[in-house]
């Protein structure tokens, strides 16, 4: 796969900055109808999920859609992978701060997830806890171990939801709707674009089609902290890892519930 090389190296600003406006100007176009369909795509497909032989294959088609296209269109842009945030320059300053968000936000998610499904599922708040969903693999190697279940868990939540979904939507789509605002200075580096605020409106789309539950719009949210993560760093690494963990802590906590 290319990669420009003046994209390359230490390089701290994001890649909307560096002189390369006019690419994703250029590619915008291509790149809303690529976020559109594969928005639809994902939604819709959940239509299919209704038949159990089907629903495994649904999340591994959106997760290879989601992969497939940022780096198809990765190979064609002049700005290779950098033109996606498939960067690692940088990588543990994105992961302190994706830390620091979630450490911040993680007790406030708590709460909200708790009353939230408190008032949908009339009942007092407070009733329900942490706890480790059953995984396949223990089913299918007969044995019972909360090690194994937790392991699968983050596994899957990381590589397989977290990973395309951020490659996607975060790498690939926000940089150029980006390029049609100017960024706006907040501190420590961080920029708000209105392009975040777009990118969000998709993604959290593309969990309410198909389900059509207004709570599936909350998505919207942290992926705002997703987006903010991608353009102060031009990287995605950030955004993986603070997704990742606010989907482990969202199953835990539905899991516990249902206990």
């Amino acid at each position: 796969m290319q990669s420009s090389s003046p994209l390359n190296g230490n390089r701290t600003e994001p890649i909307c900055e560096v002189g390369h406006r006019e690419t994703l100007d250029d590619e915008r176009p291509r790149a809303i109808r690529n976020g559109v369909a594969v928005t639809l795509f994902i939604g819709l497909s959940k239509h299919l999920a209704v038949f159990s032989i089907l629903q495994p294959l649904v999340g591994l088609a959106a997760a290879a859609v989601q992969l497939f296209i940022p780096l198809r269109e990765a190979d064609r842009s002049p700005l290779g992978d950098d033109g996606i945030g498939y960067r690692l320059d940088g990588i543990a300053r994105d992961l302190l701060w994706a830390a620091a968000f979630f450490l911040l936000t993680a007790i406030p998610f708590w709460f909200l997830h708790e009353y939230w499904w408190a008032w949908v599922q009339n009942r007092v708040p407070g009733q329900s806890s942490l706890a480790i969903p059953a995984g396949d693999l223990s089913v299918w190697l007969q044995v019972a171990s909360p090690t194994l279940d937790l392991v699968e868990l983050v596994l899957i939540h990381f590589l397989a939801v977290a990973l395309p979904e951020e490659l996607f939507y975060r790498g690939y789509l926000q940089p150029r709707l980006c390029s049609r605002f100017r960024d706006h200075a907040l501190a420590w580096g961080f920029r708000w674009n209105h392009g975040i605020a777009l990118t969000a409106a998709l993604f959290a789309l593309a969990h309410f089609i198909g389900e059509y539950n207004p709570a599936r719009l909350g998505p919207f949210f942290p992926a705002l902290l997703f987006g903010l993560l991608r353009r102060r760093s031009g990287g995605i690494g950030g955004a993986v890892f603070l997704h990742g963990m606010y989907n482990v802590l969202g199953a835990l906590l539905f899991a516990g519930m249902l206990e």
